[in-house]
């Protein structure tokens, strides 16, 4: 069963609750190159995810064919600002939003990270919130299904992403 938050009395009682998600995934990679690479510039190692053109300011701003919305047949843009980095952490804030107002899909708020598991082990994890979209129905529907996708494009996301900083490594 899905768990949601309670709802923001502020917010009148009619939104749906907020939704808590959170990946991530171990990297088998030189901590310190890993976290080189994140501080480079996104457009740098967001790599095969982008779908559409890369933008150089910052935040950083790319079309992105995560699963959910390529059911729903939309483009969602991911938004990244500026990392901090820790001693053992490299955190960006993160959002994505459908394009063109898509009311199928939630907008995504969160944090993506890279922390320091020893010096040649990393994870990758990405975690925020999101409000069902379409009210008390897209409530409903969330936890019967959508959820799943929320996980799922959560899950590829981060796959996808590994995947590009080892071939950026690599390549370097």
């Amino acid at each position: 069963m899905v768990e949601y938050a309670d709802s923001d009395p502020a917010l009148g009682g009619d939104e749906p609750p907020v939704r808590f998600v959170r990946d991530f995934v171990d990297l088998d990679m030189n901590w310190e190159l890993a976290a080189l690479q994140l501080t480079q510039h996104p457009s740098s190692w967001l790599g095969e995810l982008i779908t559409g053109t890369r933008l150089s300011q910052s935040p950083v701003q790319a079309r992105m064919g995560l699963r959910a919305a390529r059911i729903f047949g939309a483009s969602v843009v991911v938004t990244l600002a500026a990392p901090s980095r820790s001693r053992d952490s490299v955190i960006f804030p993160i959002t994505w939003a459908p394009v063109s107002g898509s009311r199928l899909l939630p907008t995504f708020e969160g944090t993506l990270g890279i922390s320091r598991v020893d010096v040649e082990a990393s994870q990758l994890w990405l975690e925020g919130t999101y409000r069902a979209p379409l009210g008390k129905p897209g409530q409903l529907m969330d936890q019967a299904v959508f959820h799943r996708l929320a996980d799922s494009s959560i899950r590829g996301f981060l796959l996808r992403l590994a995947r590009s900083l080892k071939s950026q490594i690599q390549d370097d």
